[in-house]
């Protein structure tokens, strides 16, 4: 039992330690954040795609309220409101 609690509090530290770095870009937080179910070609993946015109033309107050209070099967995204424009800005300018 010993063991497994010292093994618990070393990863618990150990993860805890590690540095944060600062997403200072669109496509930064994007990556980070919305690639794995977007994909890097914002063609979708688990979430729908990106380059479709009825998701694009959506007003950003649209986009700000997906993103950072989720909807349907997509959860809030832990970024804010300023990251989440730079996400969006990204979006629109690569597409």
């Amino acid at each position: 039992m010993k063991k497994v609690l010292f093994l618990f509090l070393f990863l618990f530290i150990a993860c805890g330690s590690q540095e944060s770095v600062e997403l200072t870009t669109g496509k930064e937080i994007y990556t980070a954040r919305c690639s794995a179910c977007h994909l890097d070609d914002f063609s979708g993946r688990v979430g729908p795609s990106l380059k479709m015109s009825n998701v694009l033309d959506k007003p950003d107050s649209y986009w700000l309220q997906t993103i950072l209070k989720g909807k349907g099967s997509m959860p809030a995204v832990r970024i804010t409101e300023e990251q989440a424009q730079l996400v969006i800005d990204y979006i629109r300018d690569s597409n």
